[in-house]
């Protein structure tokens, strides 16, 4: 793990006397500990003497800068050199893949990591880098297992009716890559962006992505695989009648090959019209009605007023048999004097559902199994930080402050204790972990080497 330095001696020592002092009068550090445990009344000094987490000292804010648009290019990795991970998939305690930049970098890299994502290889395709370069491309990508992904580049900009749709995919970590295109030719298309990657074992895959938009619908293109991505087939496309178009559309999931899912946001006309299933593959779509939740305070007809403008997100599965999967629905509007947050779980395969509400609309959202939960949010006015995390352990129907952070966060558990973060702290992104549940993080500082 690479270490801070300090710029001069003077200031390291004010530092470190500090820390003593203050351990020894039982005071809490806040400005050299930004993630506090709520539970944890005093910090040992060899706790406080580690090296924080993130600073949160007074002083001007920098200034404001215009960042650049991100191209693909290659970039030369000659040395150890630091990396911003943006996207961080762990697959166990020593493996993981992400997507990051190097400092004066011009691309997006696909990075895999062996030791808990302290030290990261380069193990983008060649290819895909040469046919990219100087392009302002994104990256959408699936992480099955220690072997296995996907990548897709798209265009955020130039769309042209012309451009191809690769995606790419490895099984040998990142080693070789092979390259198969997306069917778009021929279908009316206004743009190609937003796009998700999904798998759920080595075969049976899909690709999501918004094509085209009006005032009241939303159009999109769906492409499922079940050869591990060799070839691929458009189940519903800007010119099919199968989706109903009317409404936002956030995204897909299937739990096998035959039976999935598709999340939006409703329209004015058709306030309930939230969620769309298919059992036969994604060639016919029917819309699931999900239950009213019936608390004080929230409106009785939430669901079937058009006052109210609400968006759901796609299930997400927490077990390997894909019986288990939460979805978050945020509804704004009508006599709702905030947004409100709720939480669907289903514990049948999207049979039934069950809804808690959330404690705040505005938050990231991660569970480990059906019972541990994390939600990242904005601190409540007036609060020492402005964000915190909090936690539950049944499944969202109650929660618990655990840690005041300084930065926003998304967070990944491989189990109920251990996880990790991606953090994003004044416009820069840094990594985190944690060994005790969320309670207490370390900063890691990633490397990626030649």
């Amino acid at each position: 793990m690479r270490k801070r330095k300090f710029r001069n001696f003077s200031v390291f020592t004010i530092l470190l006397f500090s820390i003593f002092f203050l351990a020894g009068c039982k005071v809490q550090v806040y400005d050299l500990q930004p993630v506090i445990a709520t539970d944890t009344p005093v910090l040992s000094a060899a706790k406080e003497s580690q090296t924080p987490v993130m600073r949160n000292t007074p002083g001007p804010l920098p200034a404001e800068t215009n960042t650049p648009p991100i191209h693909i290019a290659p970039t030369r990795i000659s040395e150890s050199v630091p990396i911003e991970i943006f996207e961080l998939v762990m697959i166990n305690g020593g493996s993981g893949w992400g997507i990051g930049k190097v400092a004066n970098g011009q691309d997006k890299i696909v990075v895999k990591t062996t030791n808990g994502g302290a030290n990261w290889k380069n193990v983008s395709s060649s290819q895909a880098v040469y046919e990219n370069a100087g392009k302002n491309k994104e990256i959408s990508a699936w992480f099955l297992d220690s072997n296995q992904a996907w990548v897709v580049y798209w265009d955020n900009e130039n769309w042209s009716s012309g451009n191809q749709i690769p995606v790419w995919r490895t099984t040998d970590s990142g080693g070789n890559w092979e390259k198969s295109i997306l069917p778009t030719e021929g279908y009316s298309l206004q743009y190609f962006k937003d796009v998700q990657i999904r798998f759920i074992d080595s075969q049976i895959g899909w690709v999501f992505a918004k094509m085209g938009k009006t005032e009241e619908r939303e159009y999109i293109g769906l492409f499922t695989t079940h050869d591990g991505g060799k070839s691929w087939n458009l189940m519903v496309s800007p010119d099919s009648i199968n989706l109903p178009s009317k409404g936002g559309k956030n995204g897909a999931v299937f739990r096998n090959a035959t039976e999935g899912w598709i999340s939006g946001s409703n329209a004015k006309d058709d306030p309930g019209s939230l969620l769309w299933h298919s059992a036969d593959g994604g060639n016919t779509w029917e819309k699931q009605v999900l239950p009213q939740y019936l608390a004080e305070g929230v409106p009785s007809d939430l669901l079937s007023n058009r006052q109210y403008s609400c968006s759901l997100t796609p299930p997400k599965f927490v077990d390997y048999l894909y019986q288990y999967a939460w979805m978050k629905m945020v509804c704004q509007g009508g006599e709702l004097a905030e947004p409100l947050g709720l939480l669907y779980w289903t514990y049948d395969g999207g049979n039934s559902w069950r809804v808690y509400q959330l404690p705040t609309a505005e938050g990231s959202l991660v569970f480990f199994g059906i019972y541990q939960g994390w939600y990242s949010k904005p601190a409540a006015p007036g609060s020492s930080y402005p964000y915190e995390i909090l936690g539950t352990s049944n499944g969202g129907e109650s929660w618990n402050l655990i840690a005041q952070t300084a930065w926003k966060s998304s967070l990944q558990f491989i189990t109920a204790s251990i996880g990790w973060g991606v953090v994003e702290y004044e416009g820069h992104y840094a990594m985190v972990k944690t060994g005790d549940g969320g309670f207490t993080w370390e900063q890691i500082f990633p490397v990626v080497d030649p």
